[in-house]
């Protein structure tokens, strides 16, 4: 890997994972219900990892901030994906960072309604973190170029 591609790299993971942090703060800061679900489902994949390597009561925020830097380097290894996939020029390229982070929520959104779907009856948090997931991956397209959405004539 290259010097330029290493600073490209550690650049998006640095962005991707301060998205994160702040999609988490939103579970905190905003109380209106819908801003707050993804901050809940990265502390619902936070959860499943607790279950996997046990739990971190004593060095929780620590584990915790380890957690959203590792989720940033798989957003920057998506945004790699995107950046190689993508024939736009135009886009600032710290935004397939961001891109790549509202994803990864949106992915993890969908991972959450097919276990609740499979493992319970209810659909209401089905439908709820869905039409979320949903939103975030239109999000991430829009922020990254990928769907473009024109308001009013051309110029």
């Amino acid at each position: 890997m290259n010097h330029s591609r290493s600073v490209t790299f550690a650049r998006d993971t640095v962005v991707a994972a301060a998205v994160l942090a702040g999609l988490y703060g939103l579970a905190f800061g905003v109380q209106i219900p819908p801003f707050q679900i993804p901050g809940y489902l990265l502390i619902v994949g936070f959860d499943l990892l607790e279950v996997v390597f046990g739990p971190v009561q004593r060095h929780f925020d620590l584990v915790f901030g380890a957690y959203l830097v590792g989720l940033g380097v798989v957003g920057a290894a998506v945004a790699q994906l995107l950046r190689f996939g993508s024939r736009r020029t135009d886009v600032p390229q710290w935004r397939l960072a961001v891109a790549s982070a509202l994803a990864l929520v949106g992915v993890l959104s969908f991972l959450f309604a097919a276990s609740v779907l499979i493992t319970t009856t209810q659909t209401t948090p089905v439908l709820i973190t869905g039409a979320v997931g949903l939103t975030l991956i239109a999000l991430a397209g829009w922020v990254s170029g990928l769907l473009r959405v024109e308001l009013g004539p051309r110029q």
